[in-house]
């Protein structure tokens, strides 16, 4: 051996270590940081520019929204006796509520407020006293006006409805059915253009009736349901269908009820579309009924119960107990649990009375996006 020769001698059992920056951005975003609650993501924004701009980025935000919406926990958001709160959704009555209370949106009276409807962390409400709507976000309180000047974006309580959605391009956007004047028209609000236009729709004046009550929409593989209930005997009610991608409303097979059919309202459970549908003759009874395509198949009911009313009310599966919690205009918040029989089935879930909620999952999801 030439003296000069060095010896190298290699340890085969040393690990070297790895850190989280040696881990390709696109795994670090799509794979650990996504499944993150909206929470941490604020503190780690703060981890280097790198971090903030990649966390803030649209496609990490739509990607992160997309993944907390069908797997984390959800939450309820109230307004009721002079206080806004929000609290993880429970339905045991033993369970301590910890509550977070959370300043309204332009510091307006929890009174003037109503609770329409939420999609992706995003909640809209409007005012009694000027009928504006906005869109809010409880987590991050990033909140938007949507009414313009030409009155468009004004909502009127017992007569319109309206409902979230996001377009094929991942544009988030607001439907709103208004009855104006002697017919029914539809406009839908873009949050990226920050802009109202109006939709065709057919028999304007048929669906104008004021016997005609519509639900808030119900976002569902790309289509924004209605029910609209008739309150003449025997008319039973209709459902339609607003498809998003050529912006046209389409009447839509129901639940093969009779004439007799009392209220209903929507529900995606597990990725599939399903409808309560409370009925009144000949015996009071509440059915669940599943979209299986075109047609409609009953899987749960319960008979000889005097269900509460249903129509007006949001109904949310709760993925971590598998039961409904309803939500009424009115102000009364209750379960349905379709593992008990008879009127223990539905019961209320909070003492206070005159609540306006929402259920809804924590999102970095901003009104402008």
């Amino acid at each position: 051996m030439n003296p000069s020769t060095k010896i190298v001698r290699i340890n085969v059992n040393a690990r070297r270590t790895t850190s989280i920056d040696d881990l390709p951005t696109d795994i670090l975003s799509s794979e650990i940081l996504v499944r993150l609650p909206a929470k941490c993501i604020g503190v780690y924004r703060t981890v280097s520019k790198q971090w903030l701009s990649l966390l803030s980025s649209k496609k990490f935000i739509l990607l992160h929204c997309r993944h907390i919406s069908t797997s984390y926990k959800q939450m309820f958001f109230s307004v009721a006796l002079f206080q806004s709160s929000v609290f993880p959704v429970t339905f045991d009555p033993s369970d301590y509520l910890p509550k977070t209370l959370i300043p309204l949106p332009t510091n307006t009276y929890w009174y003037d407020v109503l609770v329409l409807t939420s999609f992706d962390g995003l909640v809209c409400l409007s005012f009694r006293e000027t009928q504006k709507m906005i869109l809010w976000n409880p987590l991050t309180h990033a909140t938007k006006f949507v009414s313009s000047t030409l009155s468009r974006g004004r909502f009127k309580q017992k007569t319109d409805a309206v409902g979230l959605y996001v377009s094929p391009s991942n544009e988030y956007m607001l439907l709103h059915a208004k009855r104006r004047n002697g017919s029914m028209k539809l406009y839908k609000y873009s949050s990226r253009c920050d802009s109202w236009r109006k939709m065709g729709f057919v028999d304007e004046r048929k669906y104008h009736n004021y016997k005609m009550s519509w639900s808030n929409g119900t976002f569902f593989q790309g289509v924004v349901y209605f029910i609209v209930k008739v309150d003449a005997a025997g008319m039973g009610n209709y459902l339609f269908g607003f498809h998003v991608d050529s912006d046209e409303l389409k009447s839509k097979p129901k639940p093969a009820t009779t004439k007799h059919d009392g209220d209903g309202s929507l529900v995606v459970v597990r990725n599939q579309l399903h409808m309560f549908v409370a009925n009144s003759l000949p015996n009071w009874s509440l059915h669940l009924w599943r979209m299986d395509g075109e047609n409609w198949t009953k899987i749960w009911v319960r008979q000889n119960i005097l269900p509460p009313s249903l129509f007006g009310r949001t109904i949310t599966y709760v993925v971590s107990t598998g039961k409904f919690l309803v939500v009424s205009r009115s102000g009364t918040v209750f379960e349905i649990d379709t593992t008990k029989n008879g009127i223990e089935c539905y019961h209320p879930v909070f003492s206070e009375s005159s609540i306006q909620g929402a259920v809804y999952t924590e999102t970095l999801m901003s009104p402008d996006f």
